[in-house]
């Protein structure tokens, strides 16, 4: 079953546009949104939210259409935004004190234990953080929660490499529970693929691909070919290339390519870099 469904959403800007935009994330699974700034990530999952309007398209959450949710169903739902979305004129205590009155599934013993565990200021107003100890405070907010249903945008951004790895193990363990799933947008690609089952891919807003994370990293290799190699190539192989000094990178699909050639394995940074950048293969 599917923990949240998106169907051909859309939204208009004056001079962007998210078009058909379809992709799910299961239960008991974590999916990744990767793009390049501006793909049009945030705008997906602030739709997720009801913080953007869409202009087209549905949103279900267990098989729920978003605007028919009850306010029971909606805090199932925990996020962790970019701006983290806090009252910044609060310190730890009254924030704990607040969250207990908002969300009829609030754990004050969890939400202690995790900012002990991140060494958060106890008695120092939020607005006075840094954006890391800012961003690591939402975390235990949308942490300390009864929730099955977890988003994330940019969660480990400003966070050094320990504390981003104790985050993602925090996150693994969340997805672990029964009828809980994940949706974390990243720019840290290296992160999402140690923990993401599928990968969304947003490219000038639209989906390039939503794909199984593992059968993805597999499908994909870089070659570096010269002008010979090149017209050899099956061209429904080529992906995009890259033209350089003394050769061509190609992104192909592995399977389609001569076994006798070389090649690299693809990270998900490599294949962002090759549709952002890289150009199609053109007929001799």
């Amino acid at each position: 079953m599917n923990k949240a469904e998106i169907k051909d959403l859309s939204k208009h800007y004056e001079k962007f546009d998210v078009e058909s935009v379809s992709f799910a994330v299961p239960s008991g699974a974590v999916v990744g949104l990767i793009g390049e700034n501006g793909a049009g990530k945030s705008t997906v999952i602030k739709s997720m939210l009801g913080i953007v309007q869409p202009d087209g398209g549905q949103i279900w959450f267990d098989g729920k259409v978003l605007g028919q949710m009850s306010r029971s169903d909606r805090q199932k739902i925990s996020f962790v935004l970019d701006d983290t979305g806090l009252p910044m004129e609060l310190d730890l205590a009254m924030l704990d004190k607040v969250m207990r009155n908002v969300y009829a599934g609030w754990h004050s013993e969890r939400f202690r234990e995790l900012i002990g565990r991140f060494q958060l200021p106890e008695g120092k107003l939020l607005k006075e953080f840094s954006k890391g100890m800012k961003m690591k405070a939402a975390i235990a907010v949308a942490l300390s929660r009864d929730s099955e249903l977890l988003i994330l945008d940019e969660p480990t951004d400003g966070l050094d490499p320990v504390v981003r790895d104790e985050i993602l193990g925090m996150l693994y363990d969340y997805n672990r529970q029964e009828g809980h799933a994940v949706l974390i947008s990243s720019h840290n690609t290296a992160d999402l693929e140690k923990l993401c089952d599928y990968i969304v891919y947003l490219h000038r807003g639209r989906v390039i691909f939503a794909e199984e994370k593992d059968a993805l990293l597999q499908k994909f290799a870089i070659y570096s070919l010269d002008d010979v190699q090149v017209r050899e190539i099956d061209r429904d192989a080529v992906v995009k290339v890259c033209k350089r000094e003394y050769g061509t990178d190609v992104l192909a699909i592995k399977e389609k390519m001569p076994e006798s050639f070389e090649y690299s394995k693809a990270t998900l940074d490599d294949i962002m870099l090759f549709y952002a950048k890289g150009e199609d293969l053109c007929s001799d």
